[in-house]
């Protein structure tokens, strides 16, 4: 199995340190190969978290249910990780569901195993913060543009920073995560269309 940038992702969340070899071959060692059609769940609300996923090709999403309405929380595509955080540092079921938006290739390194070598190593341990760091800045740029922007001017940033995203997912999707209606986006954008 190919995990070579996997591997460099880890090298960069952890430099200026570098993990020791044998930590690191130890670490991807336990690393799965996993694929998901579109449509599929990673992970459901409730459940017990696998492990922290790397995406080599596809896309993914989470997102919450409230009165049978989805939420979009974030989308995912190569290059970057992704867990249900809480269930994954807790030990606790997750919160949130994760779906594949396209056919997706993902490596996962099981939980155990990722907790194993944050105490084997320094650097891995580095990893392990820089990943949380990263996912609660984008959690707080997130809620910011939500309590800050309009919808359109959340929509144009989703456009601009995220073109293939908004591309590829359905407008509904793209709706919840803007926090607004299908029908309040069918109207933004043809105003873009239109100005």
């Amino acid at each position: 199995m190919d995990c070579d940038s996997l591997k460099a992702e880890i090298l960069r969340l952890t430099a200026p340190q570098v993990p020791s070899t044998a930590a690191l071959d130890a670490l991807l060692a336990t690393v799965r190969e996993q694929r998901f059609d579109k449509g599929r769940h990673l992970a459901r609300a409730g459940d017990a978290a696998e492990g922290l996923w790397f995406i080599r090709s596809g896309l993914v999403r989470y997102y919450f249910l409230a009165d049978g309405v989805e939420h979009t929380g974030q989308f995912f595509d190569a290059g970057m990780f992704f867990a249900d955080v809480f269930a994954l540092t807790t030990g606790q079921p997750g919160l949130q569901n994760i779906d594949a938006m396209q056919a997706t290739e993902a490596l996962l390194i099981p939980r155990g195993a990722l907790f194993a070598a944050y105490e084997a190593d320094h650097a891995l341990e580095r990893f392990g913060r820089r990943l949380i760091e990263e996912a609660m800045a984008g959690v707080q740029r997130r809620n910011a543009a939500l309590l800050q922007l309009s919808a359109e001017a959340r929509y144009a940033r989703l456009i601009e920073s995220r073109p293939d995203v908004a591309r590829q997912v359905p407008l509904y999707v793209i709706a919840s995560y803007l926090g607004i209606t299908p029908e309040a986006l069918s109207r933004i954008r043809r105003r873009r269309v239109a100005g």
